[in-house]
């Protein structure tokens, strides 16, 4: 269980409550350049197990800007009792405030079941960003394709209003993945969403790895899969910053790990 509250406090923002229960801890934040306060959700376990259960409670005040980040992958462990390792996550952006959450890579091992669920409320005129990456498996050793079960349900709400989902349900025991239109030959795969601001002159796109857009309630969306890790990183990172700055007008993000 991970509760954390942030606030803007004389001129900056500032964690204000947390409440740490193991495995879920959170670093100390500190404050980057461009003045959003930095944090690292940590897990310092050897993964995630069948039969976890994580919760994560973020709440973020007016005028505060937060950037939630992981200190490693998500590895998702073998479940011998077929059992789900569940992580619920809940954000709330009040009105001027900017959340973003952009996790490490999410890693299923060989026998391997995951839930995830997670529901971001904005009020209005708040700002919320997200980006997730997932492997196919440990490709390096073979394990390709060789979980039993991932599921990803995101959620995002602003004003009471509907704005964005995106529901993934990957079996590869009972669908063909490795199709043409699915994930193909393909290793790795991203997607993003970035909501409140402004609307994008010019969305990034790489043939053949990642293209963006904005749907109807103005939600920009982005997805991505590519062979190689490092291939996808670095398209997600730029961007990444490229939304970011149109759609929040945000200096570039200087991350120290």
């Amino acid at each position: 269980m991970l509760h954390l509250e942030f606030e803007y406090r004389n001129g900056q923002t500032v964690l204000k409550r947390d409440v740490q229960k193991a495995p879920l801890m959170v670093i100390r934040p500190f404050a980057l350049p461009c003045g959003t306060l930095m944090a690292f959700i940590v897990n310092p376990t050897g993964g995630v197990l069948g039969g976890d259960s994580a919760q994560v409670r973020v709440s973020v005040g007016p005028g505060a800007q937060v950037l939630l980040l992981t200190q490693s992958a998500t590895r998702v462990q073998p479940s011998p009792g077929r059992q789900d390792a569940v992580q619920d996550i809940q954000f709330f952006i009040a009105t001027g405030g900017r959340l973003e959450y952009y996790p490490e890579r999410t890693i299923p091992f060989a026998d391997s079941r995951f839930q995830q669920t997670l529901r971001a409320e904005l009020e209005p005129g708040a700002q919320f960003g997200l980006l997730e990456t997932l492997a196919v498996g440990r490709v390096a050793m073979g394990e390709r394709l060789k979980f039993e079960r991932y599921r990803s349900a995101v959620e995002v709400w602003q004003g009471g209003r509907w704005v964005y989902l995106d529901r993934v349900d990957v079996q590869p025991g009972l669908h063909d993945l490795t199709a043409p239109g699915l994930l193909g030959a393909h290793a790795y795969s991203a997607s993003g969403v970035w909501v409140g601001g402004q609307a994008p002159e010019v969305f990034p796109a790489v043939p053949g790895l990642l293209a963006c857009g904005q749907n109807a309630a103005g939600a920009v969306w982005l997805r991505a899969t590519a062979h190689r890790g490092p291939d996808l990183d670095a398209a997600l990172g730029q961007a990444r910053e490229s939304i970011r700055e149109q759609v929040f007008g945000a200096a570039p993000l200087q991350v120290r790990r």
